[in-house]
């Protein structure tokens, strides 16, 4: 990887507009547009950008067992990523169009995968078209975390092992009070009270004050997993939080994997 993106002293994977602007400029960095369909970019997308979609680079053909967005084998990823010149060496930036959270899975997969030199666009397209002045993230160097992930046997086996957060909406997290809508014994924590009222990611000091008041870094041993409906908003979860020195593995069978099964919506939420 090479030392192009300047280093920010910290382990966040996200990138300010203006730092992939530069990179962009000195050639050093592929930049990688996350659809979360099929569909085309937008006709505002980075030039040069490599296209991918979430449920065919990202995930395998959903299964009622594992959820809607299953995570791909990580052969087949570093196969197509092969494919399209993204290696090891790679200084990658990955964006999507909405709220990040496509890109945020795609940087979990990747990274997962192998691909260490992956940061998220922060504030994705909308921060492209409205870049200017200096970027106030920036990640060089760093060192890539270590991504785990988690299955639905390994939760459904001993719930009370694991420290779980729903990083869905506050409104999915409750439901409609007829059934079960969450994991038993869950903390809700929408991806969304991570960013600003731009989709932008909160500052440092804001974050570690809501890290702290949803208790993240009080450790008692218990393994943090992040889930959400389907391993998506759960990825955005994840980045968020790697430089307040959580750690956490992504059930990316989430609620989809989890609700399949109706004798786990039997029991208490």
């Amino acid at each position: 990887m090479s030392n192009d993106l300047p280093a920010s002293g910290t382990h966040s994977p996200f990138i300010s507009a203006e730092t992939l602007a530069a990179a962009l400029a000195s050639g050093s960095v592929a930049v990688v547009y996350v659809a979360p369909d099929a569909s085309p970019p937008p006709a505002s997308a980075i030039p040069g950008s490599i296209e991918t979609a979430l449920p065919t680079h990202y995930a395998e053909p959903g299964d009622p067992g594992l959820g809607r967005l299953p995570l791909p084998s990580s052969e087949a990823v570093r196969r197509w990523t092969a494919e399209a010149g993204l290696g090891p060496d790679t200084d990658i930036v990955v964006y999507d169009a909405a709220s990040g959270s496509a890109a945020a899975r795609a940087w979990w997969v990747l990274t997962w995968a192998g691909l260490p030199g992956v940061r998220i666009l922060d504030g994705g397209l909308a921060a492209w078209t409205a870049r200017g002045g200096d970027g106030a993230l920036s990640s060089g160097q760093v060192t890539p975390p270590e991504l785990s992930a988690i299955e639905t046997d390994a939760i459904a086996a001993d719930l009370p092992a694991y420290r779980l957060f729903d990083a869905r909406t506050a409104a999915a997290y409750a439901g409609d009070g007829k059934q079960p809508s969450h994991l038993p014994g869950a903390v809700s924590s929408p991806a969304g009270i991570w960013q600003d009222g731009n989709g932008r990611l909160l500052p440092f000091a804001q974050r570690l004050a809501l890290a702290r008041k949803l208790g993240l870094l009080d450790d008692d041993g218990r393994p943090v997993v992040a889930y959400c409906g389907s391993g998506v908003a759960a990825a955005y979860w994840i980045a968020a939080v790697q430089d307040l020195g959580v750690k956490a593995s992504l059930y990316a069978g989430s609620w989809s994997a989890w609700s399949s099964d109706p004798a786990r919506l039997a029991a208490p939420a």
